[in-house]
């Protein structure tokens, strides 16, 4: 073989094994923005998800299953087993069936705060995304997407999405955070636009709950 022709066949070799990286990166992009669209597009959406949480250096786990009610801007309503948390975007209001207690307060706006709307239907910003692959959860399609926080600080060491292909809705989100545990959302089911009252996003206190107003 020339040498002309062996250090083609080399160059060749380089160039096709680059190109996938590329195209997976640029690929992990566009899905993230088809994501992001599908969110501008929707005015409100409920969400039936089970929320696993394991604590690697405990060894323990514990999973709950709930709802997400969310609408914009910056409400949202989640319930699970014995907890309430409600915003209609300007009050917080915190319920916990075991203390038979409410902690109501300001609702805090930080981009980089990881509220339930964001982790289940929204995509961050501040993060960079790459391409893992695609996993079918049941009989759906997903591509699966690593998040890695721009944030040298920040608390979270990753973010895995499992994106439905084609309706670009998330379906599955993995975290990981500095100290090892991992919390995984599965989403069970996913309505969009169903015309959510404000009222849902106002917690309306029982006569016989304890009030702690942190205002």
């Amino acid at each position: 073989m020339g040498k002309r022709r062996f250090c083609g066949m080399v160059a060749s070799l380089i160039l096709v094994s680059a190109a996938p990286a590329f195209t997976a990166d640029e690929n992990a992009k566009e899905i993230l923005e088809n994501v992001r669209d599908r969110y501008e597009s929707t005015t409100d959406g409920e969400i039936r998800f089970t929320q696993k949480v394991v604590f690697a250096m405990a060894r323990i786990e514990q999973e709950v299953t709930g709802t997400l009610q969310f609408k914009k801007a910056n409400k949202y309503r989640v319930e699970y087993e014995g907890q309430i948390i409600v915003t209609d975007g300007e009050t917080v209001w915190s319920y916990s069936r075991s203390t038979n207690q409410v902690l109501i307060d300001n609702y805090k706006i930080n981009e980089r705060s990881l509220t339930p709307e964001r982790i289940l239907s929204d995509a961050p910003d501040d993060f960079t995304p790459a391409y893992v692959g695609r996993e079918k959860i049941g009989k759906m399609e997903t591509i699966v997407l690593k998040l890695t926080p721009t944030d040298p600080k920040a608390m979270l060491k990753s973010m895995k999405l499992w994106v439905q292909e084609g309706e670009w809705l998330i379906r599955r989100v993995e975290l990981l955070d500095l100290h090892g545990k991992q919390t995984t959302y599965q989403v069970h089911t996913f309505k969009t636009n169903t015309g959510i009252p404000d009222a849902r996003f106002t917690y309306q206190i029982p006569a016989d709950v304890e009030t702690v107003d942190l205002r």
